[in-house]
């Protein structure tokens, strides 16, 4: 308890406070970046004179009884220096009151005041995690309805495409969970496409006894069987399902191919049931572990006949038509996967789900479509599935005297990816045979036109780029032990589409944008139907065959289009008859031109058409001729394409582009030892709707206060960086609005924040979990900053946790700034740069951070070293309290800035990349008892809600302003964690002022720190209405920086300005530059034919060639590859984050 002897005649307490934080939280609690709601700081009385409602105040030490004020003094202590005395005695050291020789100043008025004096213990503190906003609800974890879930907006196509990775290996990976979805994107999320693995999803083995459930007991294995083959089953038991003599064609149709619009929709009967041998409806779910349907009208009910029967009757017509279902697929992830396969339980527990499911339901066989599994866990228990599954099916077969259910698996194309998840001998023993996902070689995540499914890869190609290939992927198979009877390679019916970078250089691996229009009726950018390519070839567009890669390409103005027609599948049917394997796989059934009336010919599936011709020898309807493109289509002779002059570098054009951003872009300078401090200030789009005063909007910030402004919070859609969907928000005036503060001074760098606490950790996760995910999060928001003119990126992952979520928070890092250096040395801008808010607590820290790796890809680390305490706690504590009480327990001496910024240096952060955070705003209690005002009494909870925040617990400083005006309130100056709090009645609240911080900055500067971090400066007094003038925080912040230069010692791997010079990443050779100022001089990039440097004088630029072009160093000019030594069959390198 905490007495005082005095009586409580609470009285006006003037005193000079200068600054007021505005720290709204509003937006109906929601969208916040602090531990819980966020609290304002106010500030404590310097001795300085100051002016309020018109009146001089009284300064505070010099006051007298005369002047109404009395002050008690604590201890003295240097303000800047930090305690490192300990308490060995925790149950005494947590007592919050102090002897009567330790007083802290405390201002009443007209009150005779006595010490505080200790009388009772205060409990120790739970300490919860900094955050930036109030804390949301616990999300439940939901589980998608397929009986009841809309079916609506499903136009963007769904594809189970492979997609291959850059560097080693294909991509490989997983989407978030289907559970999550809503129907209304679900068509857009559930593709099947081969896409880089997550790293972060290793699933505890469960160790359990080897089981007997009542499931399993249905169906007796009678006979041990390892390594089955098709005829290892008695036959007077059970029939082994006859297959054809021949080639198999192996057709995917997918259950979302409904919702496409006009002539792409597609419906099972529109299937030719003598088109295919087998046919695989692609995709089942799986729902607590045991296999079920997808989509609402999949099953037969209420009078509606589903998908599933309808296509059944496809049988009627061919008996031996062969029809699967597949489970898995490329947005279902590789998590479902792992947790299923994890231990015998699950596995049995899925396995027999899906025998009576697919039996009931008349299907003859199950396809796995796991991808991908990885490492050796995944590796052995992917086995471990196929091996019970095939046993199973054997046993069942046996027992209801029944041809056995097939089981197949699509499996993909990369190296690293097959060697990493696969056991090839093994997992090809226990399939019937393996789907190859021979197509997605080549997409819109490359910034090069590259086609979907090449035969060959081009002579042009780098060595790594030459795997990429069908030949290449079908061989690696082979080479690892699959049997090539068994290998069913994949044919695509659709095409890979680009957006040209410049329509005149349109050859293979010619520069690109992006990924090209979205088709009329697949409804996806970088992705066309082969009917939407046919009449892009009616309507004009441009067809070149290339010899090479065996395959096609068109173009039409900007947009490029690799596919596969008629000459190029009977090429690879060709091909694949001469290597013996065992028949095509094709994806999908549904993007052929199935009515036949759009590519000419009046054939139907003239694709897939062709492949029976060439596999089964059935002729087309009416000896159907192919449809010859060279000769409908307009047609380009790529030899005869008219090169032009080699491109003479025009200095001084050069030079005046370079000028206004030279420094902080593609320039190098010379290694410089220190550097200005810097003042990263958030703004919080949600202060646009607070009321009165409050509201704070892009104008009202004095663009000379900050050296970096973010912009706080874009939003995610769909794993992507986007608008916010709030129509209220306007967002994109809003970063208009901002951006444009630049003008004002362009030094000022604007940078837009993406989560906070109220966004979660579950985002984050989510787009991390795969490569491709996050990679393509990582591409388009390159495009997204660059199109709104943001200068960076703020990443504020609230907070990652355990050693998966700190590997992914690592490598989102990671692949961010390398995106962004290979972005600015392909466009000449200057690089966006990369930031991060990070937690102040020791326990986040520990949990999910690798300090010494993320401070590599970081430019700042901004650590929020506020909301120490608040109302989520029953005891007042300081926001943020410089440092800590002399009696405080070791646990809560930790509870500070000094302690938590001292930390992240002791985990092997630099110093000079920490931006220490510094509030504008306190949090507020309600007192249990009046009386008992210090730090550590009881409280009830949350102070009351500001007037313009709105928010319990909370308080901006211009409201802590209007709170200190008010007759009776106490202002108290802690002397021993350097902050000043302020009561009146039972409201008590905690808060930063001039005096704390300009302490604050003696202390950062005694410490070497690179700067500060203001949440927020919409809650500083931007009004001036607390009587210091507009923003008295930020200015008084700013003035102590004035100076102070941060020395610069990190040698990280892209410090260009690191000391000793071991890394660079502008200028990865020896070149220098010592000429004399203002002489011109050109050095080769040794590493890079489409790089050079350019000295001016002492200055040092890395330069691109234009697309296509390389530097010739003999003559000083960007030259064809042909005329420059070492250069000739160069080409340039994918974005450096894909070639891992």
């Amino acid at each position: 308890m905490i007495s005082n002897t005095h009586e409580p005649n609470h009285a006006l307490a003037y005193f000079s406070w200068k600054k007021v934080v505005y720290s709204f939280y509003c937006l109906n609690n929601e969208r916040k970046r602090f531990r819980r709601p966020i609290s304002s700081f106010t500030k404590a009385q310097t001795s300085e004179n100051n002016i309020l409602d018109g009146k001089v105040l009284p300064d505070l030490e010099a006051s007298s009884t005369a002047n109404r004020f009395k002050l008690y003094h604590r201890t003295s202590k240097p303000f800047y220096k930090s305690k490192t005395t300990e308490s060995n005695d925790l149950d005494t050291a947590a007592s919050v009151n102090r002897p009567t020789a330790l007083h802290r100043h405390v201002v009443k008025h007209n009150a005779n005041l006595t010490d505080i004096e200790a009388q009772e213990t205060v409990p120790k503190v739970t300490r919860l995690l900094s955050r930036r906003g109030p804390k949301p609800k616990p999300e439940a974890i939901q589980e998608v309805d397929q009986e009841t879930s809309p079916s609506i907006n499903r136009n963007n196509i769904q594809r189970r495409i492979s997609k291959p990775s850059q560097g080693n290996s294909l991509l490989e990976g997983e989407t978030s969970d289907q559970e999550n979805l809503s129907s209304t994107n679900r068509l857009k999320i559930r593709r099947r496409i081969s896409k880089p693995e997550n790293l972060n999803s290793a699933t505890d083995e469960v160790k359990l006894e080897d089981q007997e459930s009542s499931l399993s007991s249905r169906f007796k294995i009678r006979q041990k069987l390892n390594g089955l083959s098709s005829s290892s089953v008695n036959r007077k038991s059970g029939e082994e399902p006859k297959d054809d003599d021949g080639y198999k064609i192996v057709c995917y149709y997918t259950n979302w191919s409904q919702y496409r619009p006009k002539i792409g929709k597609f419906m099972p009967e529109d299937i030719d049931p003598d088109l295919c041998t087998h046919i695989i409806f692609a995709f089942g779910w799986l729902k607590k572990g045991r296999l079920s349907s997808f989509e609402s009208n999949d099953e037969t009910k209420d009078g509606k006949i589903g998908l599933y029967d309808r296509i059944m009757s496809l049988k009627k017509t061919n008996p031996k038509l062969k029809i699967l279902l597949a489970i898995g697929g490329w947005s279902f992830g590789t998590q479902k996967f792992k947790d299923m396969v994890a231990t015998r339980y699950t596995r049995q527990t899925f396995i027999y789900s899906a025998v009576p499911f697919l039996r009931q339901r008349n299907f003859d066989g199950l396809d796995i479509d796991w991808e991908y599994p990885k490492g050796s866990d995944d590796k052995k228990n992917f086995v471990q599935l196929l091996k019970e599954l095939r046993e199973a099916f054997e046993a069942e077969a046996q027992e209801v005297k029944k041809p056995r259910l097939l089981l197949t698996a699509a499996v993909p194309v990369g190296p690293d990816t097959i060697k990493a998840g696969y056991d090839v001998p093994a997992v090809a023993s226990y399939l019937d045979f393996m789907n190859l996902m021979a197509y997605d070689f080549h997409g819109k995540w490359e910034r090069e036109a590259g086609h979907n499914a090449p035969l060959y890869s081009p002579s042009s190609d780098s060595e790594w780029r030459k795997q990429l290939s069908v030949d290449n992927a079908a061989q690696m198979w082979t080479r690892l032990g699959a049997p090539k009877n068994k290998l069913i390679i994949g044919m695509p019916t659709y095409g890979r589409s680009f957006t040209l970078s410049n329509p005149a250089n349109f050859k293979v691996n010619s520069p690109a944008s992006g990924g090209g229009k979205a088709g009329e009726y697949t409804k996806e950018s970088g992705f066309l139907g082969y009917y939407e390519i046919c009449e892009m070839l009616k309507n004009g567009a441009s067809y070149v065959w290339d010899d090479e890669m065996k395959v096609p390409f068109a173009v039409a103005g900007d947009q490029w289009i690799g596919f596969d027609d008629e000459r190029s599948i009977r090429n690879k049917m060709h091909w694949l008859k001469n290597n013996s394997y065992g028949g095509a796989m094709v994806w999908t059934v549904d993007m052929d031109d199935f009515t036949g009336n759009v590519c000419g010919g009046n054939v139907k599936y003239p694709l897939i058409g062709a492949m029976r011709e060439e596999l089964r020898g059935i002729k087309r309807a009416n000896n159907a001729k192919d449809v010859d493109w060279s000769k409908v289509a307009n047609t380009i002779n790529l030899e005869t394409i008219t090169k032009p002059a080699p491109i003479k570098i025009n200095v001084n054009e050069i030079l005046q582009n370079l000028k206004p951003a030279a420094k902080s872009a593609i320039q190098v300078v010379a290694p410089k030892n220190e550097r200005p401090s810097q003042i990263l200030c958030y703004m919080t789009s949600w202060s646009q709707k607070r009321p009165g005063i409050g509201k704070f909007t892009p104008e009202n910030i004095d663009a000379s206060l900050c050296t970096h402004v973010i912009y706080a919070f874009g939003a995610l859609k769909d794993n992507r960086l986007t608008i916010s969907d709030d129509k209220d928000d306007k967002e994109d005036e809003s970063y208009a609005k901002v951006t444009a503060l630049k003008e004002k001074n362009p030094t000022l760098k604007i940078l837009l924040a993406i989560g906070g606490w109220a966004f979660g950790s579950t985002p984050f996760k989510e787009l991390t979990s795969n490569v491709f995910r996050m990679n393509q999060f990582v591409y388009e928001a390159i495009e997204f900053l660059r199109e709104y003119k943001f200068d960076g990126l703020d990443v504020d992952w609230e907070y990652p946790r355990g050693s998966e979520d700190k590997t992914a928070y690592v490598n989102l890092l990671k692949e961010l700034r390398t995106a962004f250096e290979g972005e600015a040395k392909t466009s000449g801008q200057p690089r966006l740069m990369l930031t991060a808010a990070v937690p102040a607590s020791f326990e986040a820290i520990a949990a999910g951070y690798d300090v010494p790796e993320i401070s590599k890809y970081l430019d700042f680390i901004n650590v929020m070293t506020y909301d120490f305490h608040g109302q989520w706690e029953r005891q007042v504590g300081h926001n943020s309290p410089l440092h800590p009480l002399e009696s405080a327990t070791s646990y809560q001496k930790k509870l500070t800035v000094d302690y938590s910024a001292k930390e992240w240096i002791k985990q092997g952060a630099p110093k000079e990349k920490l931006m220490i955070g510094m509030p504008t705003y306190g949090r507020s209690f309600t007192l249990v008892d009046s009386t008992k005002f210090d730090i550590g009494a009881p409280a009830s909870g949350g102070g009351t809600p500001g007037k313009y925040t709105g928010e319990a617990g909370f308080m901006s400083y211009y409201e802590i302003c209007e709170f200190l005006r008010v007759e009776n309130t106490t202002l108290v100056w802690d002397n021993e964690q350097q902050v000043p709090f302020a009561y009146r009645g039972d409201q008590w609240v905690g808060f930063d002022d001039e005096r704390s911080l300009k302490t604050k900055m003696a202390w950062l500067k005694e410490e070497g720190f690179g700067g500060i971090m203001v949440w927020s400066i919409d809650m500083d007094d931007f009004r001036g209405t607390c009587g210091s003038g507009k923003y008295p925080l930020m200015q008084a912040m700013k003035q102590e920086l004035d100076g102070y230069s941060v020395k610069l010692e990190y040698d990280g791997p892209y410090e260009s300005s690191s000391l000793n010079t071991l890394y660079t990443t502008k200028d990865p050779t020896t070149v220098s530059c010592e000429e004399e100022d203002g002489h011109i001089s050109y050095h080769p990039d040794k590493a890079d034919c489409t790089m050079y440097y350019m000295c001016e004088g002492e200055r040092k630029h890395h330069m691109p060639c234009p697309s296509n072009l390389v530097f010739n160093p003999k003559e000083n000019v960007c030259d064809w590859p042909e005329n420059v030594e070492g250069c000739m069959h160069h080409t340039q390198a994918p974005p450096t984050s894909r070639r891992r």
